[in-house]
């Protein structure tokens, strides 16, 4: 399939870039960037698309509408930082689509990043894809509109908490990251039963697990460290110090870095 549409003027392309370029770029981001999407800025550096929608690979086969991908450079993905700060999102995300009020980003919080896409006015996250292989695979001209309006109910949780308890003392570790990261852009979440989730999960054998711990901590703890409940406090920071601790040098620096950036003696 043809992804990029030809336009005279397209204000999303960027550039001709090279590998060499690419090189740095994943350098100074400090991510590698997925291959298909390496593959894809060297055709072209970004632009408008020659599809109008992606399909998401569970729930009720809806479609999201898109219609452009950032280029590697700036404006393009070198701008997530910005657009991380300005509208308080993760900072395990990369934004490759979006205009201000909607985005498509990879998520770093797994080695392989998925495929995510958030709304700004809700703050709710929808998993698209389970790479960015898939969404590519995924995209498509439909006749539906351009943008799919999540309503509430289709982005309450799949899970209930006794549901995720029996998840996370299973083995389907995909599953226990997908549970654990949905529940951080829940309405209403019982923070003192996450963060006792995050705490005992800090010493899973699974690396990926554990990988996850550590993105929870740090999209949360600002939070839970500003607010009067000493008992949620405390989960979080024993979660910490296991990381701190832990055989994965990444997982070590990262937790490191939690500690300095909110000040924890």
């Amino acid at each position: 399939m043809k992804i990029w549409l030809e336009e005279t003027e397209d204000i999303y392309r960027l550039p001709e870039i090279s590998q060499e370029d690419i090189n740095h770029i994943e350098k100074e981001i400090k991510k590698d960037l997925p291959e298909s999407y390496k593959e894809l800025v060297l055709q072209q550096n970004g632009g408008y698309l020659n599809v109008n929608s992606v399909l998401i690979e569970k729930g009720n086969l809806d479609y999201i509408g898109i219609d452009h991908i950032y280029g590697a450079g700036s404006p393009g993905i070198l701008d997530s930082p910005s657009v991380i700060k300005e509208w308080g999102l993760p900072d395990n995300l990369l934004i490759f689509s979006g205009e201000g009020n909607y985005w498509f980003a990879l998520d770093y919080t797994a080695n392989t990043p998925s495929v995510i896409y958030i709304e700004q006015e809700s703050n709710k996250l929808v998993k698209v894809a389970n790479s960015f292989d898939s969404f590519l695979k995924n995209l498509s001209t439909t006749t539906t509109t351009t943008t799919t309006t999540f309503t509430d109910d289709e982005l309450d949780m799949k899970w209930s908490k006794k549901e995720s308890d029996k998840i996370f003392s299973g083995n389907d570790y995909t599953l226990i990251e997908e549970v654990l990261l949905s529940f951080q852009y829940a309405e209403h979440l019982d923070m003192n039963w996450y963060m006792t989730k995050a705490l005992e999960l800090s010493t899973h054998p699974n690396l990926m697990v554990r990988e996850v711990v550590v993105s929870i901590l740090r999209n949360n703890a600002e939070e839970v460290l500003a607010e009067a409940d000493l008992t949620n406090q405390e989960l979080l920071l024993k979660a910490l110090r296991n990381l701190l601790e832990d055989p994965n040098n990444e997982i070590k620096n990262e937790a490191e870095d939690i500690k300095e950036s909110n000040n924890i003696k």
